[in-house]
């Protein structure tokens, strides 16, 4: 599925910048993006293949996500993701890609990590 695979490339780009030499605050904005971006990908491959529609903002994100619950679509054990990741990705995403977000290295790794979470929980639900 398209949005998956762009979602491992959004985390893996981050990853990799990670890994890098630079040591600023705006390699870690950058990173911070990145993964913003494979959190909203993965989102959109779940309301995709079990709803049939994306969001065209991003602020519908979490209330898709809300609606795949309500509906059965995906387990509620992953409903939690939808407070501890995608309402916090969608509430940054404008400040890190546009509004000056000078994120630091525990910023960074933190997203790194809620990222990986939200992306293979996306792939377990998409491979039931």
């Amino acid at each position: 599925m398209r949005e998956i695979v762009e979602a491992e490339f959004w985390l893996q780009s981050a990853k990799n910048l990670f890994s890098s030499e630079i040591q600023t605050p705006e390699k870690y904005t950058v990173i911070v993006a990145q993964c913003i971006h494979s959190i909203i990908r993965a989102n959109d491959a779940l309301t995709l293949k079990f709803l049939k529609k994306r969001a065209f903002k991003h602020i519908e994100a979490p209330e898709l996500f809300l609606e795949l619950i309500k509906q059965h679509k995906i387990p509620s054990s992953f409903a939690d993701l939808r407070k501890s990741v995608l309402i916090p990705a969608i509430n940054l995403k404008s400040k890190a890609d546009y509004k000056g977000l000078l994120a630091s290295k525990t910023d960074a790794e933190k997203w790194i990590k809620l990222a990986e979470n939200f992306l293979n929980s996306a792939k377990k639900c998409l491979e039931e």
